[in-house]
């Protein structure tokens, strides 16, 4: 495995898992655990559009990563 495939993997694998832990962050302060509402002074009505922007971005940065691990 060359130097270039094994960087590309790195790479994908850290990218997707950020892509991951902002799907799980839109969740979590979608159901607000612990209070994270109140920590990060977000309004209850704009809570959805926060959601839907860590959705699309954290699908894309795993859909993104993944295609990097899978480069040939």
């Amino acid at each position: 495995m060359g130097l270039r495939r094994r960087v590309s993997t790195a790479i994908g694998l850290a990218q997707s898992t950020i892509g991951a832990l902002a799907a799980i962050f839109a969740f979590i302060l979608y159901y607000d655990f612990s209070g994270i509402q109140t920590v990060l002074n977000v309004p209850q009505n704009d809570v959805l559009f926060y959601m839907l922007i860590l959705i699309v971005l954290g699908f894309v940065s795993i859909i993104s990563g993944l295609f990097l691990v899978n480069e040939q």
